[in-house]
């Protein structure tokens, strides 16, 4: 199982990162429909699941790229990697 590493808005208290699960993902695509503009991760399954990073301000679409290669990277094996957006993460949520 392998993981992306997310670097998040400091907040006292709270986890500086998200953990993003990179494995059985079909789909990586930057949601402008949203404030701030997000990215919506789709996950193959029974259902559809999906996981969207909230940033602190405006992704952009070398957001995702930079998140389809750290995905690529980990290539199905264990372990983490970082990957470095233009913003921070406010959060990641899963549906």
């Amino acid at each position: 199982m392998g993981y992306v590493k997310l670097s998040k808005a400091a907040i006292a208290g709270v986890s500086q990162f998200d953990l993003l699960y990179a494995d059985t993902i079909v789909a990586i695509k930057l949601d402008t429909g949203t404030t701030p503009d997000s990215i919506k991760v789709s996950y193959l399954g029974g259902a559809v699941h999906e996981a969207v990073i909230v940033p602190a301000a405006d992704l952009v679409q070398a957001d995702v790229q930079a998140l389809n290669e750290a995905v690529g990277l980990i290539g199905g094996g264990s372990g983490m990697i970082d990957v470095m957006l233009s913003q921070k993460v406010s959060e990641v949520t899963f549906s």
